[in-house]
């Protein structure tokens, strides 16, 4: 694992949060998307060399209405860059962590991602995120 890519937030209503966020950062979101297969809606914030992602569900039925529906907004993941994710996914199985899904999937800005399940992790969902060349 290279560095902390970023820090993912769960939030309620991503237009509040999103103002919010740019009142604390001093300056605005510099990215908006969709992911669609997750069923959620992202906007990426950097402050520094550090990235923020809000996360707000689109639907029901998306992990992160699950999370806040479960735990309310709050701190959702903390994502490690890594040069090789398959590589990594394969070390981390070794070593007996819980991963979500064995195949990296397409995530929020441009990057492939793995999740670990929190069971294996001290209780913090850990994502592997890959740069998509």
């Amino acid at each position: 694992m290279k560095k902390i890519e970023h820090i993912g937030i769960a939030v309620k209503d991503l237009e509040k949060s999103n103002a919010l966020f740019a009142s604390l950062f001093g300056k605005e979101h510099y990215k908006i998307e969709e992911v669609i297969s997750e069923g959620v809606k992202t906007s990426f914030f950097k402050s520094g060399p550090n990235k923020i992602e809000l996360l707000q569900a689109t639907n029901s039925k998306s992990p992160i209405a699950k999370f806040i529906e479960k735990k309310g907004e709050g701190i959702h993941h903390v994502a490690f860059a890594v040069s090789d994710i398959k590589k990594e996914i394969k070390r981390l199985k070794k070593e007996g962590f819980t991963i979500l899904n064995d195949v990296p999937k397409k995530g929020a800005d441009n990057k492939l991602v793995a999740f670990l399940h929190p069971k294996t992790t001290n209780g913090v969902l850990v994502e592997l995120c890959q740069e998509i060349d």
